[in-house]
């Protein structure tokens, strides 16, 4: 794009983000003041009801994939005559919070904040990637690709369902813009190609009960062999590599009368950094059943993989390029990083399309009351989102 073609664009999407500011902060409080945590169907539809008229106004043709008992999908595309290539662009609907939290945690603008359950995760980030494209539409400059809107309902809890729309709209995607909470140093935007992966399992043990005073002997602690599975469990822990064996919640047993004839302990793996690591990791867990210290216990152990790692690859630094080039023409210097959390462009990436992920607002204390994202970012990063798909063209 020729250097007069450049700036004009810039000029565009700088002034028209701006614009957009007002009624983005309108439709977020509007968001927030509805409870989507995952599963919370009434919910879910109600946060899509909100986007469908800034959809309309996108040229949108929707597609909603309902899971029962979870909520729904929704799938977005905006089509061109003759489109040259896809690209997706994904954000979450569902939040962390449960029935009731909205009402007793108002949105709220404190200065450059504004305060509101979901609003950096990841309810602002569905905003900025709808009002970029509008900023876009309105000036006549949609790029001739297929936008396609992948807005998921169970990403809090791994995508289980999501990830089948995933897997499903990767099929010819030829970019994948993230919009997860942004990150940034001194000013400037700092993209994420690379992100660690998560297994979510348990500890289950059945021992026997009996009396802890008259029969002990016969007992056999549920609670004590998982303690003993827990130490183990720890001991997997890898600091060089920075993967995490994490066990919470942990229950078992009834009255303190009685020895515990069942326990129960929940377990995090994190910060796994390549996808060759599940088997070894997958491995050690298996092996822990055959590791019995309670004579008379019985050991199972599940487990299921939250995210895949997203892995640092050719590919994703093909995206970061395109986000780079709109953050420059922005005038920001970018950098592409690696980040411990994890997000659905694990999946994006894993298969197979070129994927940059953080290119949301700045927001912090996410999954908490005290949730809050910062204003002016909303209004850089819509005019980033623009600059990205405006560049396409």
């Amino acid at each position: 794009m020729e250097n007069v073609k450049r700036r004009t664009l810039a000029r565009i999407v700088r002034a028209g983000a701006e614009e957009m500011l007002p009624r983005q902060l309108a439709l977020l409080e509007q968001l927030c003041a509805i409870d989507s945590g995952t599963g919370n169907e009434a919910g879910n539809a109600a946060v899509i009801g909100l986007l469908m008229p800034v959809l309309s106004e996108l040229g949108a043709r929707t597609e909603r994939v309902t899971e029962p008992g979870l909520g729904t999908h929704l799938v977005a595309r905006v089509l061109p005559e003759r489109p040259r290539g896809k690209v997706l662009l994904a954000a979450h609907l569902d939040t962390v919070f449960g029935p009731g939290f909205a009402e007793k945690h108002p949105f709220h603008i404190e200065g450059e904040w504004a305060h509101g359950l979901g609003a950096g995760d990841c309810k602002s980030g569905v905003l900025i990637s709808l009002f970029g494209a509008l900023i876009l539409k309105k000036a006549g400059l949609l790029p001739p690709w297929e936008l396609t809107y992948l807005f998921t309902c169970d990403e809090e809890t791994g995508s289980r369902s999501g990830r089948k729309v995933y897997a499903r709209e990767a099929q010819g995607a030829d970019l994948a813009l993230v919009f997860e909470g942004g990150r940034e140093r001194d000013g400037c935007p700092r993209f994420v190609t690379s992100r660690r992966g998560v297994i979510l399992g348990a500890i289950d043990v059945e021992g026997r009960e009996a009396h802890a005073g008259k029969a002990y002997l016969e007992g056999r602690s549920a609670v004590l062999e998982l303690a003993h599975q827990i130490i183990r469990l720890y001991s997997f822990n890898d600091y060089e590599k920075g993967i995490y064996y994490n066990v919470a919640p942990i229950s078992g047993g009834r009255p303190n009368g009685v020895v515990a004839g069942a326990a129960r302990g929940e377990f995090c793996v994190a910060g796994i950094p390549e996808n060759a690591d599940f088997p070894v990791i997958q491995a050690k867990l298996d092996s822990m059943a055959d590791q019995v210290t309670v004579e008379g216990c019985r050991v199972q152990v599940t487990y299921r993989t939250l995210f895949p790692a997203m892995e640092r690859n050719a590919a994703n630094h093909r995206a970061y390029l395109r986000a780079a080039e709109a953050a420059e023409l922005l005038g920001w210097e970018p950098e592409e990083i690696a980040d411990p959390a994890a997000t659905d462009g694990a999946y994006l990436s894993t298969y197979g399309v070129p994927t940059v992920d953080a290119l949301s607002a700045m927001a912090e204390q996410i999954h908490t009351t005290e949730e809050r994202v910062r204003i002016p970012s909303i209004r850089d990063r819509t005019a980033l989102c623009a600059a990205v798909l405006g560049l396409l063209g």
